[in-house]
């Protein structure tokens, strides 16, 4: 009928093909927006490869600040937990790990009550099992999902600074922590029943003498032969730089950043008088705050002096790579460089 049915437009030959003006300008269109799509994609990734190539050239790890938190680290993680008195002692025998959980909240609140913010943290998965699980809700410890045990791996952000568990150093950076303190304690073969034990605060060697110096100091005011027997031996200060030295790794890479970072090793827990100590709950919490009382001293005497930073991180010094040769099995940049400890 006129007036009625469809319109068709002239066709167009190309090869063989008989197109219509419609369909023609369909397929330019489709065509021009595959194009437009290549090309936007395209520009997009060299706009980011410039922009990823300018941040890497100009940005640099965070750096720990005066106003930074304080950054308390339970050592080991489930699964691995430590040091073990050898016996039990007041009906249990002590681990490393589980001591302190349950007391890490009394150094927290030490330091929290003086005004200072406190995050808790531990390498490993969140536990399962009770008191644990409470323990560590009660604290509100960061799990950081890492429960490595021995094997080596290098910062995220230095990577010629490599050692177990350098997720703990790395989420004190991550923090700008003001400063690090690692909670571990210690322990040789056997039972020991009669002197002391080589009690230690380990340090890193630019930012952490101050803060080794103040824990040292309120152990041996507050706990070491006061209440807790060491046959008149103190706690020493001993610094760590050397990566292949145990916690070394931890200790470069909070210095690189500036972060004043101690390992506590004070109480050994094969020494019976310490697990005695540990093993009651009231001297073993006022041991906890004394670790928080060393913290606060430090923060409040030393907190606002300058701080280290390293500058130069394309070159290797005396703490890099834990150990060459472990180094040069990952594969760390600039491993082949370095001399053997």
């Amino acid at each position: 009928m006129p007036g009625t049915g469809n319109i068709s437009s002239p066709p167009f030959i190309f090869g063989g093909f008989s197109l219509n003006c419609f369909t023609f300008a369909l397929t330019l269109r489709g065509i021009a927006r595959i194009v437009a799509a290549a090309m936007r994609k395209w520009l997009t990734s060299v706009v980011l490869c410039i922009c990823s190539a300018v941040c890497l050239s100009n940005c640099s790890a965070p750096r720990g600040t005066a106003e930074g938190p304080v950054v308390l680290d339970i050592g080991h993680c489930v699964g691995a937990g430590g040091a073990r008195t050898p016996r039990a002692v007041n009906g249990k025998r002590l681990q490393e790990l589980d001591w302190w959980y349950e007391y890490v909240g009394y150094t927290k609140k030490v330091i929290e009550d003086a005004g200072y913010k406190v995050y808790v943290c531990n390498r490993g998965d969140e536990p399962e099992r009770e008191p644990l699980a409470t323990w560590a809700e009660q604290a509100d410890v960061d799990h950081l999902g890492e429960p490595d045990t021995g094997h080596r791996y290098p910062s995220d952000y230095y990577g010629d600074r490599v050692a177990s568990g350098m997720v703990s150093a790395d989420y004190a950076i991550s923090r700008k922590a003001s400063c690090a303190v690692f909670l571990h304690h210690n322990s040789e073969r056997g039972w020991r029943r009669r002197g002391g034990s080589k009690s230690l605060i380990i340090c890193n060697r630019y930012n952490g003498d101050r803060l080794a110096e103040c824990l040292a100091s309120a152990l041996n005011t507050k706990v070491l032969n006061h209440g807790m027997p060491n046959g008149g031996i103190e706690c020493k200060v001993q610094v760590r730089c050397k990566d292949a030295t145990r916690a070394a790794g931890w200790m470069n890479a909070c210095d690189d950043s500036g972060i004043p970072a101690a390992v506590v090793e004070a109480a050994f827990l094969n020494n019976r008088r310490h697990a005695l100590y540990l093993s009651n709950p009231a001297t073993a919490r006022h041991y906890a705050e004394t670790i928080g009382h060393g913290i606060v001293d430090y923060l409040r005497r030393y907190g606002n002096e300058p701080r280290h930073y390293r500058e130069d991180t394309d070159t290797p010094d005396c703490g890099s790579f834990g150990y060459a040769a472990e180094s040069r099995r990952i594969r760390v940049p600039g491993a082949d460089n370095l001399w053997e400890d």
